[in-house]
């Protein structure tokens, strides 16, 4: 899993490459911790484009990381799904818990 962090004034934007599994948690909590503390910003997007394959601990940190904004009065922002990435959110119904944003 490749993560990048482009931020701007008011929405860190994370783009996220490759299979999100269990194996990203230390990775993807580093890169959404350094978001989290920033000041600035109002919202944290994740550009899920890129990624190939969630599996269920992948679902569990983006609850986690919602948690953990929702403290510090920021959304999440779930962006550009991959169409099996897409599947799976719809399934597990994160549309009623995160903006998801297609294209």
């Amino acid at each position: 899993m490749t993560l990048l962090i482009h931020p701007d004034p008011q929405s860190g934007l994370l783009r996220m490459e490759g299979s999100f599994t269990f194996e990203a948690h230390g990775p993807f909590k580093a890169a959404t911790t350094g978001l989290l503390e920033r000041e600035d910003l109002r919202a944290i997007t994740l550009d899920l484009a890129g990624v190939t394959y969630m599996d269920s601990a992948a679902l569990g940190m983006l609850l986690l990381l919602r948690e953990r904004a929702e403290a510090r009065g920021l959304k999440v922002v779930l962006s550009r799904p991959a169409p099996t990435v897409r599947n799976i959110l719809q399934v597990v119904q994160f549309g009623k818990l995160f903006e998801i944003r297609e294209g």
